[in-house]
């Protein structure tokens, strides 16, 4: 059976990340273009944010963000550097790591915050 390993996984989450933060922001782009019709338009949309469906995806944007972000700067040092060649693993499992961290306080921050 194949295994997938620590740069696999980070292939893989790299494109699903990037691929999820691209669709937020043609959804964002389309939200903010619904609350210019008016102050109807602009309460419906306030609201509908509030939802836990809406908060949710806040917080997995967050991590989205969060690990696209620091996958990003290991694969910019991997490209210029023979440093972080070497270390590939080693960086994968801090970036697994810091994302990870950055996202449970995070979340937990914005999960408690007052929508």
């Amino acid at each position: 059976m194949y295994k997938i390993k620590e740069g696999m996984l980070s292939w893989i989450l790299h494109r699903v990340t990037g691929v999820s933060i691209v669709g937020f922001l043609i959804f964002h782009i389309w939200g903010m273009s619904q609350m210019s019709k008016g102050p109807d338009a602009f309460n419906a949309v306030v609201e509908a944010y509030k939802t836990p469906l809406f908060r949710v995806g806040e917080v997995l944007l967050l991590g989205a963000i969060l690990f696209h972000g620091f996958n990003g700067i290991r694969l910019i040092l991997g490209e210029f550097t023979a440093w972080a060649m070497e270390r590939n693993k080693l960086l994968a499992y801090l970036v697994y790591i810091f994302a990870g961290a950055l996202f449970l306080i995070g979340g937990l921050i914005m999960w408690r915050a007052e929508g």
